[in-house]
């Protein structure tokens, strides 16, 4: 998306503006009871003017928030509470304030959405008596807040309240939990917002559509704390909850956290949009989060990579035996290189468990290794967390004196803060040892990527791999994943899948996988799903019997340049145009109803394109599996209008001539 600039004039009459409309006033509130002349109330500006976030203080601290003049967050408590009695929020006193704004560009290490990200907003700072601030920040894409303490030594926290009170008749796509021990992999349920009470427990992040307008619920700048998840108080608001570590015995702790010195808690996200699409422009969770850590970034190495795990290591036509052996790697070496895929990841079982220093006997690392840097081919590991946690160092350096580069680490299902502890001191060492990391079993993003570029992706999200046990991986929820889950940050889906079908003609295959949908919409997802080390699920047979696909997919970029939202509607379907470099590639998906979209190319630089189309065949309605590959030319200005049979799609490249 081209990124909309403003004159230093305009923004600095949009400032004044917040800031005249952001003075201080005192009236009566329902939430507190106090008298009139208690009750403070500060409001804040987004720099375009059509978002309004207010914060109220007295008795409590309350935020509410509208964008165009209509409410969309009544007002909603927040605050802290101690162990030791001490809170923030409740009788707050105001000592001072401070208003500022920023507009600038920032440019990631990973350009996981655009290579540019405006960053551009107004902030208001309260600073409390009580020994904390508040700040506030507004964007034209929402707003944020976060809590930030100024307390001397060590404290534990009893508890966060973080109120989400919607206006009525507010739905959300509710990620359902049944716990919070879990690898963070839910489905998105349309269910009216005060249908969800303290019973039902839901993980982050969430959409809401309050009086017409999305809000998506996330938070970022997750450090040393608790992740934030959410339950429903049955009458239309949320309210936030968080997992706590346990003891020796296994028993939950009372606090959620350990606090030790001032520090600043995550910022908790509102994400405002008036359309579906305008979701894509969301890049908060980014924005928000820490800067980089590493200084010199240049060893990290977006790209693909073959996956063993999903299919099983199913070789045909082979004359070795395949499994987790030394030849059926290099074998998996052989055929990334021959498309140009990057990397090949040995997944689970070249190791114990507990042991992972340790090769187990049939691999032969060291030539797997070799062979990979003979053809130009590099090598990462699955790694499971804990036994990597015993001695993290010392795994780390041997991983890249073998020559590995990057890690897999898997089975986390927790972000309490002891856990999420072990994410930041992982992304370290993995960067002391210049490895880039895929977390598994893991939370959704929240702002890691930006502190540690090298962590490239993470799961955190109910992908491709559920397809071996389940069938609830449809067309349906792959449209909920772009507009939901994807905006807090990259997601390893793992697409690829070669088996194809549609409902009636699916079964769950552990050793050998279908999807559902067509194959079409399968290749789409290289386009409209971003994950800067993006996997080919499937097994090498099944590429090498169809070398056009594998051929297609090595075309296709994992990080951007910038991007145009063509078509969109959450559940429903999704056509996205990218860019990376002069060439253009675009991608489409529909649900389980056949559609045709039709997009103009206005956007192209004049001029002839090559366009290769991978699109759903004549058959693919009955037959998933049936796809067309075509090559043609065509105009810069001429419009592109696909077919798409119930679940299907299509991914097309379009280069400049």
């Amino acid at each position: 998306m081209e990124p909309l600039f403003v004159s230093a004039r305009s923004l600095m009459l949009t400032s004044l503006a917040a800031l005249v409309l952001s003075a201080p006033a005192f009236s009566a509130n329902s939430l507190t009871g106090k008298a009139e002349s208690e009750i403070a109330e500060m409001s804040l500006n987004s720099p375009d003017g059509s978002i309004q976030a207010t914060l109220s203080y007295g008795q409590q601290l309350a935020l509410s928030a509208s964008i165009d003049g209509t409410k969309v967050l009544l007002p909603s408590t927040i605050a802290m509470s101690f162990s030791d009695g001490r809170a923030f929020g409740p009788d707050a006193e105001l000592k001072g304030q401070h208003r500022g704004s920023k507009d600038e560009i920032i440019r990631p290490e990973v350009a996981v959405r655009s290579a540019s990200i405006p960053n551009q907003y107004n902030s208001l700072t309260l600073e409390f008596t009580q020994g904390f601030d508040l700040e506030l920040r507004a964007f034209n894409q929402g707003i944020a807040y976060r809590f930030v303490s100024h307390l001397k030594g060590k404290r534990e926290l009893a508890s966060e309240q973080s109120e989400f009170q919607f206006a009525s008749g507010s739905f959300a796509y509710f990620p359902y939990e049944k716990h919070f021990r879990t690898a963070t992999q839910p489905s998105f349920t349309p269910v009216a917002v005060k249908a969800i009470d303290g019973d039902e427990l839901g993980s982050l992040p969430t959409l809401v559509v309050a009086n017409g307008i999305n809000v998506l619920l996330t938070e970022t700048d997750l450090q040393n704390y608790p992740g934030l998840w959410i339950k429903g108080d049955g009458k239309g608001g949320l309210y936030g909850v968080h997992p706590q570590d346990l003891d020796k015995d296994g028993k939950e702790l009372s606090r959620i956290a350990t606090i030790d010195g001032p520090r600043s808690f995550p910022w908790r996200i509102l994400g405002l949009a008036r359309s579906d699409a305008a979701l894509m422009d969301n890049q908060l969770s980014y924005l928000l989060s820490e800067p980089s850590r590493i200084d010199k970034p240049d060893w990290i190495k977006p790209g693909k990579i073959a996956w063993d795990w999903y299919n099983e290591n199913n070789l045909k036509g082979v004359d070795f035996d395949a499994g987790i052996n030394t030849q059926t790697y290099k074998y998996y070496i052989d055929f990334a290189a021959k498309f140009g895929i990057e990397n090949i990841l040995i997944d689970d079982g070249w190791s114990t468990h507990e042991d992972v220093l340790t090769v187990l006997p049939g691999i032969d690392m060291q030539e797997i290794i070799r062979h990979g840097k003979a053809k130009g081919v590099d090598v990462q590991l699955w790694v499971p967390w804990s036994g990597l946690d015993k001695q993290m160092e010392k795994a780390m350096k041997r991983y890249r004196d073998w020559g590995i580069t990057g890690l897999k680490i898997d089975f986390m299902n927790s972000d309490s803060q002891s856990m999420v502890n072990f994410y930041w001191r992982a992304a370290a060492m993995a960067a002391r040892y210049q490895l880039m990391v895929n977390f598994h079993g893991s939370y959704k993003p929240a702002g890691i990527h930006r502190t540690y570029p090298n962590v490239m992706t993470r799961e955190g999200v109910k992908g491709l791999e559920n397809h071996k046990w389940s069938n609830v991986i449809t067309p349906t929820h792959n449209l909920h994943l772009p507009f939901i889950r994807m905006i807090a940050g990259p997601m390893d889906y793992t697409p690829g899948a070669m088996r194809n079908a549609h409902l009636k003609n699916f079964n769950s295959v552990f050793s050998r996988p279908m999807s559902l949908g067509t194959r079409a919409h399968q290749l789409a997802m290289y386009v409209l799903y971003e994950s800067p080390l993006q996997m080919l699920a499937d097994t090498p047979s099944s590429y090498l019997a169809e070398p056009d696909i594998p051929a297609f997919i090595s075309r296709i970029p994992t990080v951007w340049d910038e991007y145009r939202v063509l078509h969109a509607s959450i559940g429903e379907y999704l056509m996205l145009a990218r860019r990376s470099g002069d060439s253009w590639y675009i991608g489409a998906m529909t649900n389980e109803q056949p559609r045709t979209l039709e997009a103009s190319l206005d956007f192209l630089p004049a001029g002839k394109y090559r366009l290769s189309l991978m699109q759903d065949g004549v058959n693919a309605s009955r037959h998933a599996e049936d796809y067309r590959f075509s090559e043609s030319v065509i105009d810069s200005g001429a419009p592109l209008t696909i077919p798409m049979v119930g679940g299907g799609g299509f991914a097309a490249i379009l280069t400049p001539l």
